[in-house]
């Protein structure tokens, strides 16, 4: 389970209320299934957590890309290509993404793993060679889980 699922599951009903939205019933147990989650997840493997109250999966692809559009949910892929969905990190805290490239598990690399100087410096840089302003970052590190690498 996500640090935060606690305050995601009374935070998030708010913050949909602010931005106009109902929290409906498919909101809800999508919501419910993430802030359980303890690494991202696909839209099939949230319908599958959901069980008795799964509704369609067209209501899951709707209620994942709202969140994800309102920056509720933050997406990430898997070596295979599969779009995975996790809470933001408002709710998970900074944190960067170890993915297996033998059985595509994600698994999370809590806080950040770039010295402050050297974020700042890469900014710097990217400020000045290409006149691009950095506002946040995400860092995969690709390689093999220890089974696979057995």
């Amino acid at each position: 389970m996500h640090r935060n699922a606690t305050s995601a599951r009374t935070t998030l009903p708010h913050l949909l209320a602010r931005r106009g939205l109902r929290l409906t019933g498919p909101r809800r147990a999508v919501l419910e299934v993430l802030a359980e989650s303890p690494a991202p997840v696909t839209v099939a493997e949230i319908q599958e957590r959901l069980g008795s109250k799964r509704p369609n999966i067209v209501s899951v692809y709707r209620t994942v890309n709202l969140l994800v559009r309102i920056n509720l949910l933050r997406q990430t892929d898997s070596p295979r290509g599969s779009r995975r969905y996790e809470l933001s990190e408002q709710f998970t805290g900074h944190h960067h993404h170890l993915i297996c490239q033998g059985c595509g598990r994600i698994e999370d690399l809590e806080g950040c793993v770039l010295p402050d100087a050297t974020l700042a410096q890469l900014t710097r840089h990217l400020d000045r060679a290409r006149n691009f302003k950095v506002i946040e970052h995400e860092l995969r590190l690709f390689g093999l889980c220890p089974r696979c690498a057995a």
